[in-house]
Formats: structure tokens, C-alpha cells, sequence
């Protein structure tokens, strides 16, 4: 279950707020940087241990799904989205899109059936479409979802996900 925490900036006092990774719980503290003119995360353990401090990124908005196909012979999903708007998103810090062949995470979410909502490791084809495979044909779509790509700041840590978009953070176990 994915716990949404509203997140209201201040320069003045960092905010703070408890959250469970992993089965543990940690403190948060979102710190602003004046050099650097941007928020940090930092994540302490209730004892006060420092485990570590990323700068606060944002999550791209989700987007709709404009159809679904399942090809039975390569056993793969394609996934056709809506226009693209900012997608895929900037890579690395040159500013460079996500070239076509490059393998990407993307969440699917609001599916029926609902095997399709979880996290795929997929190929990306170009700005509209991307394919993963999916060994057993998942039957008739009867709802269309969407698809996000979750940028996590304490990937590579922990097994849970914390994100931030939409002026909140999502912390999911």
C-alpha cells in the first residue's frame, strides 16, 4: 500500500515526517541547500544514525494508454501511449532523451486484468511505444490504464520506493 505525504517547501524549517522502508521505520528531514539552491532528503534511523541524503527529484506525471497488444509469437506486450508530452524523460545530466533499445522501468497501474499492474523492465522503442515480455497472453483489456516511471531516491538502498511527484512523497513498500 503506497502512503502519500504531502510535502509543503520551506526555507526556514525543514520539514520532517516518519516512513517505513523495508519493514523499518526512519525519519526524513528535507533540507534546503543555499548553494546549491534545491531541497536534500536525508534519512536518519530513529536513533539518529544518518543513512543517507540524495537531492529531492521529482517523478514524471503518469500517462494514458492508448492501446495494449499481446504478440503470441514473441510473447511480448506493446504498449502504445497517448501523445507524448515530455517523454521519455531526461537521462543523465547532458539533457539527452532515452534513445530508442535502452532498458527502462516503467509501472503499469489501473489495468484490468490487474496481473499488468506492477513494474516492468522494458524496451524502449521510441516516444510512443515500448514492449516487455509477458510469457502467457493476459486475455481481453477491459480498462486502459496508465503508465509512470518511478524515480526513486533511495533506489539501490532499500527494496522500498520513495518518490516524489505531485508535491507529495510516496513511500510504497
Amino acid at each position: 500500500m503506497t502512503i502519500v505525504i504531502p510535502f509543503l517547501p520551506s526555507n526556514l524549517v525543514a520539514p520532517n515526517f516518519k516512513v517505513t522502508l523495508d519493514n523499518v521505520d526512519y525519519k526524513i528531514i528535507v533540507t534546503w541547500n543555499i548553494s546549491a539552491q534545491r531541497y536534500y532528503v536525508n534519512v536518519y534511523g530513529l536513533d539518529g544514525s544518518w543513512v543517507i541524503t540524495v537531492p529531492l527529484y521529482q517523478s514524471p506525471p503518469s500517462r494514458a494508454v492508448n492501446s495494449l497488444s499481446y504478440d503470441n509469437l514473441r510473447r511480448v506486450m506493446t504498449v502504445e501511449l497517448v501523445a507524448p508530452p515530455l517523454w521519455p524523460i531526461p537521462i543523465g545530466s547532458t539533457g539527452t532523451m532515452t534513445p530508442p533499445g535502452t532498458m527502462v522501468d516503467y509501472y503499469l497501474e489501473n489495468f484490468d486484468p490487474t496481473i499488468l499492474n506492477v513494474k516492468w523492465r522494458c524496451l524502449h522503442i521510441n516516444d510512443t511505444y515500448f514492449e516487455f515480455p509477458l510469457a502467457n497472453d493476459p486475455g481481453q483489456i477491459n480498462v486502459l490504464g496508465s503508465v509512470g516511471r518511478y524515480l526513486s531516491m533511495v533506489d539501490g538502498i532499500f527494496s522500498s520506493t520513495l518518490i516524489y511527484r505531485n508535491g507529495a512523497f510516496e513511500v510504497s513498500p
